[in-house]
């Protein structure tokens, strides 16, 4: 089974979030984040993911949500009846500075308003926009 770990970051009361560059789900936004590497936890994985996808160093704070996934729903195209399991965290910001990632389209701070307005990557992230 797949496993994936993304982190929810605010800062002055906005949102970070990624618009993807990957074939996977091209244009679409969401946390930073990714695959947790072989040996690795989604918590080494979550922190990892952040600083290579946006400049920051972090700390984790909570899981926020956990739940297991069909690789469709994952990747957003091909029928595929492997499961994904995601982890997401709320995070914070301990160092670093922003810096957008090769493989990303786009790397943002939003308020949730705007969040809320772009095409996000999974229909659950509305509520942990809202809620977190």
């Amino acid at each position: 089974m797949t496993q994936v770990s993304f982190v929810h970051l605010t800062q002055d009361d906005k949102i970070l979030l990624l618009q993807e560059g990957g074939y996977l789900a091209m244009g679409l936004w969401s946390f930073p984040g990714g695959h947790v590497d072989e040996g690795e936890s989604f918590a080494e994985a979550a922190i990892r993911e952040v600083l290579e996808e946006s400049g920051y160093e972090i700390n984790l704070e909570k899981i926020i949500h956990q739940s297991i996934i069909s690789n469709t729903e994952y990747k957003g195209s091909a029928n595929d009846t492997e499961e994904v399991e995601l982890v997401i965290y709320k995070g914070i910001i301990t160092g670093g500075d922003l810096q957008l990632d090769e493989q990303a389209l786009n790397l943002k701070w939003l308020t949730r308003e705007e969040a809320l307005e772009l095409p996000l990557r999974w229909e659950f992230l509305k509520e942990l926009i809202l809620n977190n």
